[in-house]
């Protein structure tokens, strides 16, 4: 039994869905948010830079991609989850 072309179907699957500038907001929503841990107004910076990313979007291509957004906000919420989970906040 071999698990590997399992698992390469599984991630091509994966990264159809959730490609890689998707996977790069969420990232970045989540790091921010936890660095909050160590200076308090980094809780809101994945949320602010999320939007400010979108609006300079906006104005410089003339395009607002929802997908950015949710997962920006997906990437902060897991981390207030995280941090909530670990009694951080």
């Amino acid at each position: 039994m071999d698990l590997l072309p399992t698992y390469q179907q599984k991630a091509i699957s994966v990264m159809r869905i959730f490609r890689w500038d998707l996977q790069l907001h969420f990232f970045w929503g989540f790091v921010l948010t936890l660095l909050g841990v160590y200076w308090l107004p980094l809780y809101g910076a994945g949320v602010v830079v999320t939007l400010i990313k979108e609006a300079l979007d906006l104005w410089s291509k003339g395009s607002w991609s929802w997908d950015d957004v949710w997962c920006g906000l997906a990437g902060s919420g897991a981390a207030f989850g995280f941090l909530y989970s670990q009694n951080c906040t």
